[in-house]
């Protein structure tokens, strides 16, 4: 007898290979399907113990020709009084191919009125559902149709065991295919080719468990608990030809075949999200593995090397090393989608840090988002999953340190019109002061100059290895030649001093913003890098925006709030792309809400949090006015960061104006604040004077001088800061 066993397009070759583990004789037919030539216990055990298989379909008529045609044709060759005498029931699903015209209603009806006709009967009795039917499958193509019995019934994807899923669950088949693909329970070939019979991994991780089907899946895997256990019924069950007795045998035996756990398997799942860890923690009750499962509410962002089994600073053995398969959210939204992308950064630089010699095998749906992991690539599958292609990647994890931040050092990288030469002068001069702070302090973003020069009237950022330069708009007595030759030197002094090319240079003019303009998109690029701040990478882009999306002078301010954060509920107002709420998150908030009016922004603090490896599910991001949200909301916090524009308009309220309203915003955000909490209030109005009130109703410290980095330190006033608090009662 031949069968054909189907899978999911782009798994037949794995598919093949565990087929092959059982003794059985099988063919790759296609990407989606392999012919097993065996008889009916053959069949029988795929049933019972293939993983990656969809489908067990026994052939048993075929027509070439016209596919309009293939309904009639099928019913009159199909073998009744062999194939289903007694059934109870009939259970039809029709198939088209791509690209073959013709409705599977249509072709459906018609293979039932011939069926009946053939067997002199008005109609046959027919069901939706496979469960207590004979299962018939045809497939309808452009020069071959085929017309099959169904052994499986329902896919044999559906183990039985979950009963509800997250979000977007991931396929039975699915799971177990990335398992296979990244050699769970078997020995790396490498490893085995050096060291002849290597030992299989026996720690598995998913960060992003969700409802727990692959740690489920890896768990039977190494319990050997056969999948069709967790599930009664088959559609072999009502196929006449099938020897009952023999299918009760082999369950029997797949039972007994399961064996205790292994020494030292470890299996853990972490996610955010506790509704779905509820479910998981279900699935794997009805699975009988849990008692080997440890699941745990956790953000990526916050595991450490602990989660992996791996003591911090010991020395790791092979029997250390692990696997981490995962399935990491991929978003809907376009928003998402941009989200779920940094979210894999995250991954691939979470486990360069903390497990560098594990390995880890990661689903996407587009390749350049694995690209994101920046992990070294050892084997790729491409996959249909439904509608949407899956890319199956087995990676190891490589450390990739960001790029040093630049400095003026030794000689111009070339001559420099003399106008030009003071310029150069000072970039030299401001970085030789600030070379010991940049040695000790590892700061990656810093402000190298700020309108030192009459002549310059620029501020001078460094990122990495690329320089922002913010010209100033000059007053309209300069004229417009002069200042286009001055921008022209201002540049040339920058490439110099710092050895760049100019495509590391960006400029950008700066005018007097307010209302919607301060936010103004300025290009379309999309050019994001990563700057890092402390344990925080963050998100800068140099080309679309006015502004990076960080704020250099808050950098002090940023780094206490994430020392100050933990266990606390933490509020960024005014929150920008969130940097600060990045730090108060992996300083170990409980909860952190950022408000902000800019969707825009909003979605860029969703991104920063993803790159951090936290999810925007468990650290809320607002978009609202502000002084709306604060009065409305019932929310207490411990920590407030609250950093309001100088000046912002709004159509649904008054225009607001930092020096006239910070008294009554301030009245509002201590309403929210818990005893023993903290108000930090920053504004960049350089004329800013605290309200007395504020003093007389509450604890004010001015924190400004200690707020102001190094970098600024040339610019007192370039910010103000206050630290305030509740008044004790007496």
């Amino acid at each position: 007898m031949n069968f054909v066993i189907t899978c999911l397009p782009g798994l037949a070759p794995l598919l093949a290979r565990e087929l092959e583990s059982f003794g059985l004789s099988v063919q790759e037919q296609g990407g989606a399907a392999v012919l097993l030539d065996g008889d009916q216990e053959a069949a029988m055990r795929v049933c019972l113990h293939a993983r990656l298989a969809e489908r067990v379909l026994l052939p048993v008529a075929r027509h070439e020709g016209d596919p309009m045609d293939a309904a009639d044709a099928l019913a009159a060759a199909f073998d009744w009084a062999a194939h289903a005498a007694g059934a109870p029931a009939l259970h039809l699903r029709v198939d088209h191919e791509r690209g073959v015209r013709g409705d599977s209603r249509v072709t459906r009806n018609r293979f039932l009125h011939a069926a009946a006709q053939a067997r002199g009967m008005d109609r046959l009795i027919t069901r939706d559902s496979p469960e207590a039917a004979l299962c018939l499958r045809m497939q309808v193509g452009a020069a071959v149709s085929e017309l099959f019995v169904d052994f499986s019934g329902e896919s044999l994807q559906r183990r039985g065991y979950r009963l509800a899923g997250g979000l977007a669950p991931l396929r039975e088949t699915l799971a177990a295919g990335m398992l296979v693909a990244a050699g769970w329970m078997q020995p790396h070939p490498a490893e085995a080719a050096e060291a002849g019979a290597a030992a299989p991994a026996l720690r598995l991780v998913d960060p992003f468990c969700g409802s727990g089907t692959l740690l489920i899946e890896a768990a039977c895997m190494a319990l050997h608990i056969a999948p069709g256990l967790t599930r009664s019924e088959f559609g072999l069950l009502h196929w006449p030809g099938t020897d009952q007795a023999l299918w009760q045998r082999l369950r029997e035996e797949a039972r007994a075949a399961r064996r205790a756990p292994p020494a030292g398997l470890s299996l853990k799942g972490f996610d955010a999200d506790a509704k779905v860890l509820q479910q998981a923690r279900s699935n794997a009750e009805r699975a009988g593995v849990a008692e080997v499962i440890h699941f745990e509410r956790r953000e990526l962002g916050s595991l450490r090397a602990r989660d992996f089994g791996i003591k911090p600073g010991a020395d790791t053995a092979p029997e250390d090393a692990g696997l981490v398969v995962t399935n990491p959210p991929w978003g809907e939204r376009l928003e998402d989608q941009e989200q779920a992308a940094w979210l894999y950064y995250a991954l691939g630089r979470t486990l360069s840090r903390v497990a560098p010699d594990w390995r880890a095998l990661v689903v996407a749906h587009r390749v350049e988002i694995l690209d994101r992991t920046g992990m070294a690539m050892e084997a790729q599958w491409r996959v249909r999953n439904g509608q949407m292609m899956a890319y199956l990647r087995a990676m190891r994890p490589q450390r990739k340190a960001l790029p040093a931040p630049l400095r003026v050092s030794g000689e111009a990288a070339f001559e420099v019109p003399e106008q030009a030469q003071a310029l150069v002068n000072r970039l030299r001069k401001n970085s030789r002061q600030l070379r010991r702070w940049l040695d000790q302090s590892g700061v990656q973003a810093y402000r190298l100059y700020d309108r030192d020069l009459p002549e310059f009237n620029v501020s001078i950022d460094i990122y990495g290895d690329r320089v922002l330069v913010h010209e100033y708009t000059p007053p309209k007595s300069i004229d417009p030649a002069a200042a286009e030759q001055r921008r022209v030197w201002a540049v040339s002094a920058v490439r110099a001093a710092l050895g760049v090319h100019r495509e590391q240079v960006f400029l950008r003019t700066r005018s007097q913003q307010s209302g919607k303009h301060q936010y103004q998109k300025l290009d379309q690029a999309g050019d994001y890098m990563v700057v890092e701040e402390g344990a925080a990478r963050l998100l800068v882009n140099l080309r679309d925006y006015l502004d990076s999306g960080l704020f250099l002078d808050h950098r002090p301010m940023r780094l206490r709030l994430g020392e100050e954060a933990r266990g606390k509920r933490f509020l960024n107002l005014f929150g920008y792309t969130g940097a600060a709420t990045v730090h108060a998150a992996l300083g170990g908030a409980s909860k952190t809400v950022t408000v902000d009016a800019s969707r825009r922004y909003l979605d860029w603090a969703g991104c920063n949090l993803a790159a951090n490896g936290f999810s925007t599910a468990q650290h809320a991001l607002e978009r609202a006015d502000v002084t709306r949200w604060i009065t409305d909301t019932k929310e207490q916090f411990d920590l407030v960061f609250c950093d309001p524009p100088t000046f912002s308009n709004s159509k649904s309220r008054d225009d607001f104006v930092v020096q006239r309203d910070h008294c009554e915003l301030i009245r509002l955000i201590m309403r929210r604040l818990e005893p023993g909490g903290v108000l930090y209030f920053s504004c960049n109005f350089r004329g800013f004077v605290l309200d007395e009130q504020v003093q007389r109703w509450y604890e004010v410290e001015d924190i400004s001088r200690w707020s102001i980095p190094d970098d600024f330190r040339r610019n007192m006033k370039i910010h103000h800061c206050y630290a305030i608090r509740l008044r004790e009662p007496k």
